[in-house]
């Protein structure tokens, strides 16, 4: 009898955790960067093609793009929860997932206040929920300690030159901006070269995906600051994506050397 009590005593135990998922499929590269952080990589029985970091995804197997994945694929693989971000992956994938029977956990920051809560969801998700809690409260601090490396200049964030694509007042990166002490001439994703010129960035950066400025470009915008003084940059692709690396892209942005 005792024994019995014992037994039931550990089977509704608040610390007892049934079946946590072994075989997670990711499909967006925001998703892969926190389960990194959250020690949980080698649960990743797939990602998808946009997946590139860190080093141990590389190999694994792939499932196709954020909005058009290979449900053959994912079927395949048997997972136990494919995990999807609410900013890149449309409804309708979330909606054809659940109706072949799958597990789905949505992965939905939107700004960086909401990424502690997002991680600890993930972790509770994955079975890292300890871990999960170590890793957005160090987020937390390292958001708290981001300084002020600039004096209200004038800021552009390219995405993507053809067609000229920017970081709007909407995204995270014009927060990441602010927090910088930037102001971001940009209200929406998209702008023209005329608006550009006529509101006068003193710094352009660069996103991921270009080594260089197009020459033709530059010629366009040769009136402005940023191009008459050099203060073009480069930023990798740690800032694109909300997951706990983004802290190395804001000091990654924070570093550049501003000509006055």
């Amino acid at each position: 009898m005792r024994a019995l009590v014992l037994f039931i005593l550990f089977l509704f135990s608040p610390t007892f955790t049934f079946a946590q998922p072994e075989r997670i499929i990711s499909l967006a590269p925001s998703v892969t960067e926190a389960i990194y952080y959250l020690g949980a990589i080698d649960k990743l029985v797939a990602v998808s093609d946009y997946c590139k970091w860190p080093e141990e995804v590389k190999n694994k197997p792939k499932v196709g793009g954020m909005i058009n994945p290979s449900y053959e694929k994912i079927l395949a693989l048997k997972p136990d929860l494919v995990i999807i971000s609410k900013d890149v992956t449309p409804i309708e994938v979330y909606n054809r997932l659940i109706e072949l029977g799958i597990k789905v956990h949505v992965y939905a920051p939107e700004t960086l206040k909401d990424m502690p809560d997002e991680l600890i969801k993930l972790g509770i998700a994955i079975g890292k929920e300890r871990q999960a809690k170590i890793v957005a409260h160090e987020f937390q601090k390292n958001i708290k300690k981001v300084k002020r490396t600039f004096n209200n200049q004038k800021a552009l964030f390219v995405i993507w030159t053809e067609p000229l694509t920017v970081a709007g007042k909407s995204s995270h990166i014009n927060e990441v901006m602010n927090l910088l002490g930037l102001k971001n001439i940009a209200e929406y994703s998209s702008i023209n070269i005329e608006r550009v010129i006529k509101l006068n960035p003193e710094i352009i950066f660069f996103g991921a995906g270009h080594e260089t400025v197009p020459e033709g470009l530059l010629v366009k915008l040769k009136d402005t600051k940023a191009v008459k003084k050099g203060n073009i940059y480069f930023i990798s692709d740690k800032i694109y994506h909300l997951s706990p690396r983004i802290v190395e892209g804001i000091k990654e942005m924070a570093g550049v050397k501003i000509r006055n």
